[in-house]
């Protein structure tokens, strides 16, 4: 299963790290990927897309896509605060075999079967509701922000601090798989989150 997990991470992002070519996007499109949420300092004001996924399709693609990215980033920050937790031992989650650990990946094992049909019914009730009566559906709003709170006029800022905690999340808690798995792949692994 972690060998598997890591597997699956590096051929996602395989082609994250090749080179692109840097062009203005044009498009017939209402809406372009230059008008959203996502631009930063950091990448000189533009938007990272190394793939040019933002050039595939239609507009309803392009905010699909963005809305992938928010659930993914939303994901990645609650996976990243949960390994965290359960590596400094603040798990208080027990069985009939006793308490989970601090071994997030012993953790995983010693879940029962109900425990992981609890987990995906609750990620399937989360995102049926999130696509079918929560709020505006994405493919509705003018940039395809995700918003099942269904908070009014979320400000640009908020969603550009959401974007980066998420993106900066989905690198962490691949390192965190990293660093557990090879020890000292990761630079500056906290050596008491170090699993034994």
């Amino acid at each position: 299963m972690k060998l598997l997990t890591i597997l699956a991470a590096f051929a996602a992002s395989a082609s994250a790290f090749s080179p692109s070519a840097s062009h203005a996007r044009t498009s017939a499109l209402q809406l372009s990927v230059d008008d959203m949420a996502g631009k930063s300092v950091e990448l000189g004001y533009q938007v990272w897309d190394p793939m040019g996924l933002a050039d595939m399709g239609s507009e309803k693609t392009l905010k699909w896509f963005r809305a992938s990215e928010i659930k993914h980033c939303r994901v990645a920050m609650l996976a990243t605060c949960g390994w965290a937790h359960t590596c400094n031992g603040w798990g208080k989650i027990e069985y009939d075999d006793g308490p989970l650990g601090s071994d997030p990946w012993v953790a995983m094992e010693k879940t029962p079967a109900m425990g992981w049909v609890q987990i995906f019914v609750t990620a399937a009730i989360v995102e049926t509701l999130t696509e079918t009566v929560l709020g505006t559906h994405y493919l509705n709003t003018e940039d395809g922000w995700v918003n099942p709170l269904m908070f009014d006029n979320v400000d640009p800022k908020m969603k550009e601090k959401e974007l980066k905690n998420g993106r900066l999340a989905m690198i962490g808690i691949f390192s965190f798989f990293l660093g557990s798995l090879v020890p000292g792949a990761v630079p500056l692994y906290p050596s008491a989150w170090e699993l034994s």
